[in-house]
């Protein structure tokens, strides 16, 4: 028998309030189509420019669709740094994970979402002119989420990298190609190629490419800005 995984529901790049509205419609047909996920994934972009409190229209949304539904996120380019730790205290009913992983009961199976901002192959100007020190991040995350990977997949049935930074070069087509290194790296679509996890869910890219598969594992670009819709999670099919 052939199994592709529970279900779970994913977003992105809602940039509250400014796609609230195309959120709402969504959450509509969503729950019309699929009935309820087990789990709920956002891949960064919830606010625009750091304002904390338009959040809240966000995850009240998401609550009134699905109540008691966990929701999962991580933080976008839009959720600054300095503000990780208020947007965790104001929504401490949500699961941020930043470099971190997260496990999960789901229809029997343990699901594990690990979760990262990402990295760019190439910081862009504003980020090389006010944050000096983030090409080292970016340089050392892939081997961080390799790790947490590996790490997860010893525990987990199944394993699902969140990320808000793009995770191939095939889900940012659409977008012009001088921009590719400021919205994903290479060293993560290895990560992705060679770890294999169930399935991996980016936002960022808002012209891209919603779906693709990247040495069998489908990689989702759930922006909200390009599908308009909540997107299922495929997963890598298991014989069981």
């Amino acid at each position: 028998m052939q199994q592709g995984g529970p279900l779970i529901l994913a977003t992105s790049d809602i940039h509250s309030p400014h796609y609230l509205p195309v959120l709402a419609s969504a959450l509509r047909a969503a729950r019309r189509e699929y009935g309820s996920p087990c789990l709920i994934l956002l891949a960064g972009d919830i606010v625009d420019k750091g304002v904390v409190v338009q959040a809240r229209p966000v995850f009240d949304l998401l609550w009134e669709t699905y109540p008691g539904v966990p929701i999962v996120a991580v933080f976008g380019n839009e959720e600054y740094h300095e503000l990780q730790e208020k947007f965790r205290k104001e929504y401490s009913d949500v699961t941020w994970l930043d470099d971190e992983t997260a496990f999960f009961d789901c229809n029997n199976e343990t699901v594990s979402i690990v979760g990262t901002r990402g990295s760019l192959a190439r910081p862009t100007r504003w980020q090389r002119r006010n944050m000096p020190w983030i090409e080292k991040v970016y340089r050392k995350r892939p081997t961080i989420i390799r790790g947490l990977l590996r790490e997860a997949r010893r525990e987990a049935d199944r394993v699902i990298l969140l990320s808000h930074y793009a995770l191939s070069e095939k889900t940012v087509k659409g977008e012009p190609p001088a921009l590719w290194p400021y919205l994903y790296d290479p060293a993560m679509e290895r990560v992705v190629a060679e770890e294999k996890p169930d399935a991996a869910v980016h936002g960022h890219a808002h012209r891209g490419t919603p779906f693709a598969l990247v040495n069998g594992v489908p990689v989702h670009n759930v922006a909200l800005p390009l599908n308009r819709k909540i997107v299922k999670i495929k997963m890598i099919i298991k014989l069981i």
